[in-house]
């Protein structure tokens, strides 16, 4: 009995991690039912938990169903084993509602009762596990310091009881903590590259270690032991390659990464496998070797969809579990498509990008992700637009938009709007980009900042508008700022201050010489060129100064159907920009 408990509470991790979370679920109400060893139940009762709260149950739903599995408990858990497990789901259920305070509390709480618990029936499970969530709600906390002394604590317990594995997972913990400090915005001691290599490395060897010994000692190479073993080593990889990827040492980061991905492949951890995919991915891009990288991703893709058609395959009372795993699958190969379209967009391979976003994006429409199908057509959108396919292009960015709305997300929403806006800019209709108005009130909050000499406003709405981009036009900004120039000359210091440009050196106008079109071509067949009606084009014009440019309106007379119906331009109008450059010849 304990036994299968134990396997069902493996494959309920497995599940979740997998996100399969209905699977996941039902798998720990089984491990729950079976009983099992000290800690087995509180371990299925977080499971249970989380599994829940993925599949977007109400916390006052999932805090009934707590109340409902520890009643029925009864007298089959100790009763402090039982108190454990009430605040262990508490506390996943207070960090998913974002109160980080009073999950602390319980934290402590937990790894007072951990402690008390591993002296008075001898098991450190429950133990680790509360020490693990502590460094858990540290870190979202952003109290790194104090979840790296979690972290030394946890390894501390695992060294005193020479546990290979347990120290395996503790370095882990330390070198993810210390990853996170790389990026820590001073309110903690910052890490190095080094420090998280160092760590990683020392997890994954303990774990290399930790595994035959599980293996010598009895357990087969499918136990639950085995395989979460296998599965921390895998994370200890990715932590190494990232780390490594950070150093600069490209190759021996694809190598470590590469290793990852075919244990996760072996273990079926899809979650982990993509994580290991994209170090590999981007160490491959960064060695100017991109196509390996494609390749491994294509070929982690096809494994996706083969493992899906055998699933579907199978009958019976499994229907409900294939399609559960064939749903997480399809997030998976959502995610990978994903991936691939961006290493393609790096290449600048707008044809394969567009190909594999848009697969992304119905994959994302048929799972009812709105904010991940928003993200794949924006960049299908992206790649229409360097294909030169702008309408299509503009109906991907609306589609994004509603998606955007949909999901309720708000920085995608903006992303997608400032899309739009750039596409109809570029097609000539400003005016109905949905972001104009805002580009304009932008401009006025920049006169406006001129006019009080406020710097930090006029550098506020100087980003704001690069971010608006084309849709202030040239001409918009000279009807808004040469007004204030022309009756304030001290704003043009001003802006110069802060680092504007502006050209000193012009004492006049410009100065443009026509040349009249029948004396330039006169001029040509005076010179032995003597070119046809459809060959002249030019209206030429030179524009003085200490580079004098050529510059010519083109224009050619009517002629015979079948020439002015070419799919590309007519040879006079191409014959034109050799032609414009003779204006040269002509005295100042």
């Amino acid at each position: 009995m304990e036994e299968r408990a134990e396997s069902l509470c493996a494959a309920a991790e497995l599940y979740l991690d997998n996100g399969d979370f209905e699977l996941a679920a039902q798998a720990a109400r089984d491990s729950l039912s079976a009983g099992g060893g000290p800690g087995g139940s509180v371990l299925a009762l977080r499971l249970l938990v989380l599994a829940q709260l993925g599949s977007s149950r109400a916390v006052a739903e999932v805090e009934q169903s707590v109340a409902d599995v520890l009643e029925a408990s009864g007298g089959n858990t100790a009763g402090g084993e039982k108190r454990f497990a009430a605040l262990f789901a508490e506390l996943e259920l207070r960090c998913a509602a974002g109160q980080l305070d009073e999950a602390l509390q319980l934290a402590l709480q937990l790894r007072t009762l951990g402690s008390d618990l591993a002296i008075s029936s001898g098991t450190s499970q429950l133990q680790a596990a509360a020490l693990v969530a502590l460094v858990k709600v540290q870190s979202s906390r952003e109290a790194l310091d104090e979840a790296m002394r979690a972290s030394m604590e946890l390894l501390a317990a695992a060294q005193k009881r020479r546990d290979r594995g347990a120290e395996a997972d503790a370095w882990r913990v330390i070198a993810e903590v210390h990853a996170l400090r790389e990026n820590s915005s001073g309110k903690a001691t910052a890490s190095t590259p080094e420090e998280t290599l160092q760590a990683a490395e020392r997890a994954a060897q303990l774990y290399s270690e930790a595994c035959p010994e599980a293996l010598g000692g009895g357990f087969a190479t499918a136990s639950p032991l085995v395989a979460r073993l296998r599965h921390g080593w895998a994370l200890a990889l990715i932590e190494v390659a990232r780390a490594r990827f950070r150093l600069g040492r490209l190759r021996d980061a694809a190598a470590a990464a590469g290793e990852a991905v075919s244990m996760c492949r072996e273990l079926g951890r899809v979650r982990c496998l993509l994580a290991a995919l994209e170090v590999a991915v981007q160490a491959h891009s960064a060695l100017h070797e991109p196509l390996l990288g494609l390749r491994a991703a294509n070929q982690e893709l096809q494994w996706l969809r083969e493992g899906r058609g055998s699933s579907s395959g199978s009958g019976g009372s499994s229907n409900n579990n294939d399609n559960n795993s064939t749903r997480s699958s399809r997030a998976a190969e959502a995610q990978l498509l994903e991936l691939i379209a961006t290493t393609h967009s790096q290449l600048s391979e707008p044809l394969g990008a567009l190909r594999s976003a848009r697969l992304a994006a119905e994959l994302r429409q048929q799972l009812g992700d709105s904010q991940g199908e928003a993200s794949a057509l924006l960049l299908a959108a992206e790649q229409q637009r360097l294909l030169g396919e702008m309408a299509e292009a503009t109906r991907s960015a609306e589609l994004a938009v509603t998606a955007s709305r949909a999901a309720g997300d708000a920085a995608g929403e903006e992303r997608a709007l400032q899309l739009l806006s750039r596409l109809l800019v570029e097609r000539g209709l400003s005016e109905q980009a949905p972001q104009r108005p805002q580009a304009l009130q932008t401009l006025q909050d920049l006169v406006r900042a001129v006019e009080l000499r406020d710097a930090a406003a006029v550098k506020d709405a100087e980003e704001r508008l690069n971010g608006y981009g084309g849709l202030v036009t040239n001409k918009d900004i000279a009807d808004h700022l040469v007004p204030i120039f022309t009756r304030d000359r001290g704003s043009v210091e001003f802006l110069r201050e802060l680092g504007w440009e502006f050209d000193q050196n012009q004492t006049g106008s410009t100065k443009i010489k026509m040349i009249p079109h029948e004396s330039f071509y006169m001029g040509q067949i005076m010179n032995g060129m003597n070119f046809g009606p459809q060959f002249r084009v030019v209206n030429p014009f030179r524009v003085s100064g200490p580079e004098p440019v050529a510059i010519s309106v083109c224009q050619l007379p009517e002629t015979e159907a079948w020439q002015m119906e070419l799919g590309f331009p007519r040879p006079g109008f191409l014959d034109a920009g050799l032609q414009s450059s003779l204006v040269h010849m002509f005295p100042e």
